[in-house]
């Protein structure tokens, strides 16, 4: 026979984003409405940056030697959620996050 406990969800929160200060800013929010609903957290664990590198010619017949990189780095954070409050679903679903932010959430 299976057990027939009711399982508890948790929610793993990834925050990606090019901006550190408007990552920061955002995981700062997500952990103060997390407390407020009354879940429990493992708090923000910074990721690994990411480090992409482009080179571009910069001139396309002559000057072929001649050339220009550019990088873009992106910033990423991960908040566990191992017990959630009774509240905070809605209160997720209701947070405004600027638009340079990526929020990825998983329930399991």
């Amino acid at each position: 026979m299976a057990d027939k406990t009711p399982q508890k969800s948790k929610l793993r929160i990834k925050l990606k984003s090019y901006d550190a200060k408007m990552l920061e800013s955002s995981v700062g929010k997500v952990v103060a409405l997390l407390i407020k609903s009354g879940a429990a957290i493992k708090w923000p664990i910074p990721l690994p940056k990411s480090r992409k590198l482009y080179t571009v010619l910069k001139s396309n017949f002559k000057f072929k030697k001649a050339r220009e990189q550019f990088e873009r780095i992106t910033y990423s954070r991960m908040i566990d959620v191992v017990e959630m409050g009774g509240k905070t679903m809605e209160y997720l679903q209701n947070l405004a996050i600027p638009v340079g932010v990526m929020v990825d959430v998983k329930v399991f």
